[in-house]
């Protein structure tokens, strides 16, 4: 089975389900006093091709599955007849923001641009969380945006936000299983997308991420994908993996210079 294709996403999904992990939102994990003793969360970054988001979603709902889909407000991606559609088969909406990497670092700036383009998407659907955008050919963090404050539950506050998925989730007994670069590893073609856990979630390929999926799967699980490099066409598929693979080299040059 070739793998980042809607059949293999099935499958993933399929054994999430035989796992019996209850499956949260990430509005309603953070909403709890305390993480429960087992759940997953699913979690999709629109970066690009948000239609291949809405393919994701009507599996996800035909299995009675709700997951939740972080969107750039670039105009390729925000398509606000997508998002109602996503959000009207019961999943959550969240802003994926990049606010300091457009203000080339300037914290005023991304402050304005945060709150101008988290409007933008309240004025389609419900936000309540949000998650950076790594941006990794781009030298600025996005979540230092919450630097500004000592607490940055006070500026969430300001913004109706009642969480950041990097900051107020404890990973540290969470698996995180994401395709950040094309695979299911955290090395050098994943310079953001990390958290602190302890639980070893890396994966040669599609073969040992299903045998861990149907076997070893751990009580407290975040499976982490971006829509854009999941099709069954052929010709599309083919052409993502090349583009991710130019963006995998551009990712370690850039960290060769920077060593």
């Amino acid at each position: 089975m070739r793998d980042f294709t809607l059949v293999a996403y099935t499958k993933y999904i399929d054994l999430l389900l035989k796992s019996e992990l209850p499956i949260y939102l990430f509005r309603e994990l953070m909403c709890l006093d305390k993480q429960p003793k087992t759940f997953c969360l699913i979690r999709h970054d629109v970066d690009r091709k948000p239609k291949n988001a809405l393919n994701m979603a009507r599996i996800e709902a035909d299995k009675g599955v709700k997951s939740t889909y972080y969107f750039r407000t670039k105009s390729s991606t925000f398509k606000p007849e997508i998002i109602k559609s996503i959000y009207r088969l019961g999943h959550e909406i969240g802003y994926h923001y990049e606010s300091l990497s457009d203000t080339d670092g300037d914290i005023d700036k991304a402050l304005i641009d945060f709150k101008k383009n988290l409007n933008k998407l309240r004025e389609v659907v419900p936000v309540k969380t949000c998650s950076m955008h790594g941006r990794p050919l781009k030298p600025h963090d996005n979540r230092d945006i919450w630097k500004i404050e000592k607490n940055h539950k006070q500026l969430c506050s300001q913004f109706g936000i009642i969480g950041e998925v990097y900051l107020d989730i404890d990973y540290s007994d969470i698996a995180y299983i994401n395709d950040t670069g094309r695979n299911w590893t955290s090395g050098a073609s994943n310079r953001r997308d990390k958290v602190n856990s302890k639980i070893f979630t890396d994966f040669e390929n599609q073969k040992e991420l299903l045998k861990y999926l149907s076997q070893d799967v751990h009580s407290k699980l975040v499976f982490q994908i971006h829509p854009e490099r999941w099709s069954d066409n052929v010709l599309e598929w083919g052409v993502q993996y090349l583009k991710d693979q130019n963006i995998n080299l551009a990712k370690w040059i850039l960290q060769k210079r920077r060593s």
